[in-house]
């Protein structure tokens, strides 16, 4: 019998960045589709929240149907941020709060289409701290609300995106997010 050493074990993790600024609320929604890989969280500089956002929309007619792809948030310092993004479509005109910042959100998501073009998330809203309820130009499938920021507003993001080549040819890109809201 021949005694011999353990083979080496290869443990590989992966880090993820913390939000580069404190955060008091993380706000979702019980909807988001589960492909995909969660990207990196963004945030708002310091100081500053997010009072716009615009969408990423692949809908080209004659081609697989993607939906929502990205979503870029503008701070109220003039940055703007976003997370992981699909591959395909155009970014659509940005929507600002008159007079507040993001609050809370509602994402439409397509249920699994089986045999047909699995979409995913198909449209936003979002709520302004002014009252002011903003829509994106994806579609009108509309889901379930998160959560408002109890306190402060949104100002940070992290977005889950299905690489292109998805399961049985139908590419989904953007599946679910999560808003970050921050204390003034």
């Amino acid at each position: 019998m021949s005694l011999s050493p353990p083979a080496p074990l290869l443990l590989c993790v992966t880090l993820q960045a913390p939000p580069s600024r404190p955060y008091n609320q993380v706000i979702v929604v019980p909807n988001g589709a589960p492909r995909g890989v969660w990207g990196p969280v963004e945030m708002c500089p310091e100081g500053s929240y997010a009072n716009g956002f615009n969408s990423k929309v692949g809908n080209a007619p004659g081609e697989d149907n993607t939906g929502l792809n990205g979503i870029r948030l503008h701070c109220s310092d003039g940055t703007t941020i976003q997370s992981s993004v699909g591959a395909w479509g155009w970014w659509q005109r940005a929507r600002y709060c008159p007079r507040g910042y993001l609050r809370a959100f509602s994402l439409g998501v397509q249920p699994r289409q089986d045999a047909r073009d699995d979409v995913a998330a198909t449209s936003l809203r979002v709520a302004c701290s002014d009252g002011e309820l903003l829509a994106g130009d994806a579609g009108d499938r509309e889901g379930p609300w998160s959560h408002p920021c109890l306190s402060g507003s949104v100002c940070g993001l992290q977005t889950r995106v299905e690489e292109p080549g998805g399961q049985r040819g139908a590419n989904t890109a953007l599946n679910d997010f999560r808003f970050f809201c921050c204390l003034p």
